[in-house]
C-alpha cells in the first residue's frame, strides 16, 4: 500500500515538474551585465531578456544609475554577457534524475519490506533460526 502511494506521489511530482518546464521560458535567453561600483553608487546586476543585438548597458541597465556626461563612462566599465539555455536539456536531465531515484525508492521498499516476507515464505521460519545458530558456532 505504501509503495503505491509512494509511486502515485512520485508520478503526481513528475507530471508537475514537467508542466512547468514544458513551455518555453522566457528566462532561457536573457541578458546578464555586472557592474561594478562607480563613484557613489554600488555594484549591480542587471538582467533582461533581450535579443544579442541589443546586449548592452544601454538596453539591459534600467534604470540608469548615473546621469548624463556619466553615463558612457559607467557603461565602459559593465560587463555584458548573453547568456541561452536549453530548457529541454535540463528537463530531460531531471527526468532522469527522478527516474533513477523512483527505481532506488523502490529497490529499497523490496529490499526493507518484500524480501523478508518471501524468504519467510519460501524457506520457512525453522530454517532462518537453524541458519542464525550455525553462524553463532
Amino acid at each position: 500500500m505504501k509503495s503505491v502511494f509512494l509511486l502515485e506521489a512520485f508520478s503526481l511530482a513528475c507530471f508537475v515538474l514537467l508542466n512547468q518546464v514544458a513551455a518555453k521560458n522566457s528566462e532561457d535567453i536573457r541578458c546578464k551585465c555586472i557592474c561594478p561600483p562607480y563613484r557613489e553608487t554600488k555594484g549591480h546586476i542587471y538582467k533582461q531578456n533581450v535579443s544579442l543585438k541589443d546586449c548592452n548597458c544601454l538596453h539591459v541597465v534600467e534604470p540608469m544609475p548615473v546621469d548624463g556626461k556619466d553615463v558612457e563612462a559607467y557603461c565602459l566599465r559593465c560587463e555584458c554577457k548573453y547568456e541561452e539555455r536549453s530548457s529541454g536539456t535540463i528537463k530531460a536531465t531531471i527526468i532522469m534524475y527522478l527516474s533513477i531515484l523512483g527505481l532506488l525508492l523502490l529497490y529499497m521498499i523490496y529490499l526493507t519490506l518484500l524480501e523478508p516476507i518471501l524468504k519467510r515464505r519460501l524457506f520457512g521460519h525453522s530454517q532462518l533460526i537453524q541458519s542464525d545458530d550455525d553462524v553463532g558456532v
